[in-house]
């Protein structure tokens, strides 16, 4: 299956080529989610001598400045030598459609206050542009909202996601890759598995994050995190 190309943009592509040494430094300095996400804070492991620093915030639609902020337990960062060297392609479009979602992804970063952006949409998919990539080693991380203030937000239904669901991520090369639900699981957020969702990964992987659990009126954030643990679906197999 294949789209259209995108054109890539000198920054995403310069991204792209230096991406495991980024991913490593992210993690190492205890990379967290802000809004409907995760905040880690322990110690990790030093980054490569090699390493970029992460950037301060992402690209188009991303949002520090998110209703609702949570923080989560820490996970050490991955070890330097386990960073692999096969990028992949820059995703920029999902597609799930046991539930019905069918989106253009944004980018997001890195927020000032060291956790990973969420979209300011409600209805928007954010990329974590600092992890891995559609075709490459490493976690694609894919985050959206599950609610609003006015009611149901684009991930609302990703509870609904069960083993053997299909996943459609286009990279901007046009190519569509197939992921098939693996697991799915709730983590506190004073407990997120950052090395289990960021972590370098020798093989392809996809990550769905959202919201759930009891909504804290008092910090203005849900309590938990549902995330979706998905594998790409082998050429053979796939339609």
């Amino acid at each position: 299956m294949s789209l259209t190309p995108v054109q890539l943009s000198p920054r995403t592509a310069e991204r792209a080529r230096r991406r495991p040494f980024w991913v490593a430094a992210a993690l190492a300095a205890g990379l967290g989610l802000s809004g409907c996400g995760a905040e880690t804070t322990a110690d990790a492991a030093d980054p490569p001598e090699a390493a970029e620093p992460a950037e301060a915030t992402g690209q188009t639609g991303g949002s520090s400045g998110a209703e609702e902020t949570a923080g989560t337990g820490g996970a050490d960062g991955p070890d330097s030598s386990a960073v692999s060297s096969e990028a992949g392609v820059p995703p920029v479009g999902v597609s799930i459609p046991s539930i019905e979602v069918d989106e253009s992804l944004i980018d997001l970063g890195i927020a000032a206050d060291g956790t990973m952006e969420v979209p300011e949409d409600w209805d928007d998919v954010g990329w974590f542009d600092g992890g891995g990539m559609p075709g490459g080693a490493g976690p694609t991380v894919l985050a959206g909202h599950v609610d609003s203030t006015t009611g149901p937000a684009v991930f609302h239904r990703l509870e609904e996601l069960s083993a053997g669901d299909e996943v459609f991520v286009t990279d901007a090369e046009g190519t569509v890759h197939e992921y098939r639900v693996e697991r799915t699981a709730v983590f506190p957020k004073d407990d997120f598995p950052t090395q289990e969702v960021f972590g370098v990964l020798p093989e392809d992987e996809l990550r769905l994050i959202t919201c759930t659990g009891r909504f804290d009126q008092e910090v203005q954030s849900h309590e938990d995190n549902h995330i979706v643990f998905a594998v790409p679906v082998d050429s053979a197999d796939a339609p």
